[in-house]
């Protein structure tokens, strides 16, 4: 799970000044970077998948604030 997260942080970039919109631009970009992977996939076992993962990752991040917080805003 780390890993997933780690290289979302590191391909994620904002212009946003403070933490709470930098945070909520990365849990929007997460959202969009697996719904793209859902749609662009043709199987339906495939879709399902990212779904499992997009929601776990989400679950993750909302649950892990601060450092999540914490790893964007030392990725500027």
């Amino acid at each position: 799970m780390n890993s997933i997260i780690s290289d979302i942080i590191n391909s994620f970039e904002s212009n946003s000044k403070t933490r709470t919109s930098r945070y909520k631009d990365f849990l929007a970009y997460v959202y969009k970077t697996f719904e793209n992977k859902i749609i662009s996939s043709r199987e339906k076992k495939t879709k399902n998948k990212y779904k499992k993962i997009r929601l776990s990752v989400l679950q993750y991040i909302i649950a892990n604030e601060k450092e999540i917080t914490t790893e964007i805003c030392k990725h500027k």
